[in-house]
């Protein structure tokens, strides 16, 4: 047998802001892992006196159990008693040993039992099953039931909660607190008469751990915590820096370049903006400093589904938001910038030379011809504007976009990302004064953009219809832009 499997377990991978706050999760089965060393004590006792009362000090196997149950089986001539001690019962989830009751899956199990008890520490079986077994209401271990069912992690639990997960344990499916709390309470009180047997407690600390608040989260509540948008922007760049196998395991630990706050205030002000009837939105901040995506919106629904406008789509510019990238290029060639006149000074470029040195923005999109080239037609995404700026920002050097910073299962790295810089430009090309502010449509009307740039942080938001139309913002809707 693989003996690896016994901690190899589907799990959620979970994704953290910079600040280390979970904002999502993505693939994997519905679980997430957890280390026993974390439980509270209260949860280890009642476990332990509700399922295996001997567990710190037997060998993975329960002698005097398991001749008593298997007296009883042979008498009925029946194989289902079990007198399971937690190791035999991870045996059994771990291999798929429960449909073959038998004597001789018995004896398999005890020898697969031993394996596990040599290969592992107590605390390691322990924290191994507790991520295994099956909690209801679609809970995968225990990290996953507690946040399903009190929206706390396990670490957290309090006595009556930690006693009515134990509780549940031997049928989650028929006494889940969501379908029903009288069977779980009932499972509840038999955990905490068990520990009073075994003078864990007292009859008189009922009452008190009782009273403690069981707080059963409210599932139609959702979780404000959480981005759709970050769960989806996300698996793309996990799936160039993972393989395949360590993506469909899952249950690794995503340290992303996300600021939690800022992502979700730029969705809620995206969804809030009052637009022509069918107008979308996308947007994007990037920290020019070393790359970090700090926040992604490809539209204005909270269940983003398909196409990312903030990072695939390439719709028209327009002068007002050219007209830095066309100095710069300039300044690089030696030339004046006259500022407010873009196509006067585009034209000592020449076209083809200020294709070539717009590119060195990071810009991928088509290019104008001619005149129009230097008024702004040339299509680009919010990512590409975002980069192109923030190469401005940092002297001509223009910075790689990241959205994961390191990747973890357990205390192993997978993935760390260190800040990237590509030069771009030499620093006399780099203007003195760059606008904190820059708005305007596309030269077609159909687009509208506005950049907000700071020290700390380029942000662009495109506003338009996914099928070209002519666009018409109110004052009011510009204003609320300059104030994201």
């Amino acid at each position: 047998y693989n003996y690896d499997l016994v901690e190899e377990m589907p799990a959620r991978t979970v994704i953290l802001d910079r600040k280390g706050e979970e904002i999502g999760t993505i693939h994997g089965t519905s679980r997430r892992l957890m280390d026993g060393h974390t439980l509270p004590d209260f949860f280890k006792e009642a476990l332990y006196a509700r399922e295996d009362k001997n567990f710190r000090h037997h060998g993975g196997v329960d002698y005097r159990g398991v001749a008593r149950a298997t007296l009883r089986n042979i008498k009925d001539r029946d194989f289902s008693e079990g007198a399971s001690t937690l190791t035999m019962q991870l045996a059994r989830n771990t291999y798929e040993l429960r449909e073959k009751k038998s004597l001789s899956r018995k004896c398999l199990e005890i020898a697969i039992t031993y394996q596990i008890e040599k290969r592992f520490s107590k605390e390691e079986i322990l924290t191994h099953y507790l991520n295994r077994i099956y909690f209801g209401s679609g809970a995968n271990g225990l990290e996953e039931a507690s946040l399903t069912y009190f929206n706390c992690p396990a670490h957290q639990l309090n006595r009556n909660q930690s006693a009515m997960l134990v509780g549940i344990i031997r049928a989650p499916h028929a006494f889940s607190p969501f379908r029903n709390l009288k069977g779980a309470i009932t499972q509840r009180d038999q955990v905490l008469q068990r520990l009073v047997v075994l003078q864990k407690i007292s009859e008189s600390d009922i009452a008190t751990i009782t009273s403690e608040p069981l707080a059963l989260h409210d599932r139609k509540s959702g979780d404000s915590h959480s981005s759709s948008h970050i769960e989806r922007a996300l698996r793309r760049p996990l799936e160039i820096v993972l393989d395949d196998a360590q993506i469909a395991q899952g249950g690794l630990t995503i340290s992303s370049s996300i600021d939690g706050i800022r992502q979700l205030k730029l969705e809620r002000h995206l969804s809030n903006l009052t637009l022509p009837v069918g107008c979308q939105a996308a947007a994007l901040a990037l920290d020019p400093r070393n790359g970090d995506i700090l926040a992604v919106v490809g539209c204005r629904e909270q269940m983003p589904s398909g196409f990312n406008r903030a990072l695939d789509m390439h719709r028209g510019l327009g002068s007002e938001l050219i007209e830095p990238l066309i100095a710069t290029a300039a300044l690089e060639r030696n030339h004046l910038p006259i500022f407010g006149k873009p196509v006067t000074t585009g034209r000592q470029l020449g076209e083809q030379e200020t294709i070539r040195l717009l590119k060195r923005f990071g810009l991928e999109g088509q290019f104008g011809k001619g005149d129009d080239l230097y008024r702004g037609t040339l299509t680009t995404s919010p990512l590409e504007l975002a980069v192109a700026y923030a190469t401005l920002l940092q002297g001509g050097e223009r910075p790689a976009p990241s959205f994961v910073r390191k990747v973890m299962r357990g205390k192993k790295e997978l993935f760390h990302r260190l800040p990237a810089f590509y030069p771009a430009f030499s620093r006399h090309a780099m203007t003195e004064t760059l606008p904190t502010h820059l708005e305007g449509y596309s030269l077609s009307k159909f687009d509208f953009w506005s950049a907000i740039l700071t020290d700390e942080c380029v942000q662009i938001i495109w506003i338009g219809h996914d099928q070209p139309v002519r666009l018409q913002l109110t004052d009011e809707v510009k204003a609320t832009l300059r104030n994201f």
